[in-house]
């Protein structure tokens, strides 16, 4: 656990400080394309037939898929999208962030990224799939950084206030993490499910989206396809082969 912790938090802080330093992200953009690949391969190939064979009944698992699913869709309602990389989409040349407060903002963010992290603590998956959902989970929270920085950069914000939300968004996954370790005993393996199956409705809403905003108008794109499906068949090699 305490691998995956500083693994999670490492990743988001540099994502973020490749903005703060001001690098080239035109590679971005494509980073994007191959997580929304691994992350939704990771949820049909992993998460969903863990869910599927638990004793828990799968209408009520589905249920709760279509919850956590929903949420996020909330959560963006404030977040502006930036948990799936919004900002830094091929087609996104705005901030949409200026009419939301800044606080709801940030604590969407947070509140999201700290779900992801009770994914990692989940006892039940094998040694190597949990590397594989770790690699992932490392992409997509650097990805996540690169997003968030950028929409705080627009606002003109002071540098050491955003390194400050920073910091603080770069600990919320492992908090999660750890939060969800330390009440492991004490929650049912029934909630568990419940919340694993809420975080992975979570997960596929996020991953589905980031394939969807690969391309500019949405308009078929022969280049992000392929990525996408790299970034799936790593998942796959990840979790078949490993």
């Amino acid at each position: 656990m305490v691998i995956a912790f500083f693994a999670l938090f490492l990743s988001a802080l540099l994502g973020g400080l490749v903005v703060v330093a001001q690098c080239a992200m035109g590679i971005f953009p494509h980073l994007l394309t191959f997580s929304g690949g691994y992350l939704l391969a990771n949820t049909l190939l992993h998460l969903m037939p863990e869910l599927f064979v638990s004793k828990v009944t799968p209408i009520h698992i589905g249920g709760y898929i279509m919850i956590g699913f929903f949420f996020q869709r909330f959560i963006e309602t404030f977040s502006a999208g930036v948990e799936h990389g919004h900002a830094i989409a091929p087609a996104s040349g705005h901030c949409c962030l200026k009419n939301y407060k800044i606080l709801s903002f940030l604590t969407s963010i947070a509140l999201h990224a700290l779900l992801d992290g009770t994914l990692l603590a989940h006892g039940h998956a094998g040694h190597s799939t949990q590397e594989g959902l770790l690699l992932g989970m490392m992409l997509h929270k650097f990805l996540e950084a690169v997003a968030l920085m950028s929409v705080l950069g627009s606002l003109s914000l002071s540098r050491r206030r955003m390194l400050s939300y920073l910091i603080l968004f770069s600990l919320a996954s492992p908090i999660g993490l750890w939060l969800s370790s330390s009440l492991n005993g004490y929650i049912s393996d029934a909630g568990s499910i419940i919340v694993l199956s809420i975080v992975t409705g979570n997960f596929l809403y996020i991953s589905a989206t980031m394939l969807f905003e690969a391309s500019p108008n949405h308009h078929s794109n022969p280049l992000t396809l392929w990525i996408s499906l790299l970034g799936a068949g790593a998942a796959a090699l990840v979790e078949f082969v490993w």
